[in-house]
């Protein structure tokens, strides 16, 4: 059971591509991350573009069939964060320079999340939400 005192993160889509190819550069931490998510009392959450990019990388890298499984792993254990309208209002009229991270932004921010997990936290600078690396968050929570 979600408990308040955890955290809400949410998980860009770079952060869901490390957690699936364990070649890439910081896949060793997402996955503890989700570890953390499903065990440990964190909510892990993404947004549903960051699943239709990760699914496109994946596809294109290791065909379809292999990007819906990752998808759907990923799906049992994260919290897909709605995303609408209001998201898209709060993105365009953002002062962020690239509109799918205006997204991400307005996304973790809508949902009361506590840090915002990439490995372009720059992109996130004018967020209310904190945006961290993987190993970042994993410092600070102590894991």
């Amino acid at each position: 059971m979600y408990r308040r005192s955890a955290h809400r993160v949410l998980f860009d889509t770079n952060i869901l591509l490390d957690a699936v190819c364990r070649e890439r550069p910081e896949s060793e931490e997402a996955c503890r991350v989700l570890r953390r998510c499903n065990g440990e009392g964190d909510l892990g959450m993404t947004a549903a573009s960051s699943l239709k990019d990760a699914y496109y990388v994946l596809g294109r890298q290791y065909g379809e069939r292999n990007a819906r499984k990752a998808l759907e792993w990923l799906m049992g254990l994260l919290v897909i964060a709605p995303m609408g309208a209001e998201e898209c209002e709060l993105s365009i009229h953002s002062n962020e320079p690239d509109f799918e991270d205006g997204l991400i932004r307005a996304c973790a921010e809508l949902n009361d999340v506590d840090f915002i997990l990439t490995r372009d936290a720059a992109a996130f600078r004018a967020s209310t939400v904190r945006a961290v690396s993987c190993a970042e968050y994993l410092d600070i929570c102590g894991g």
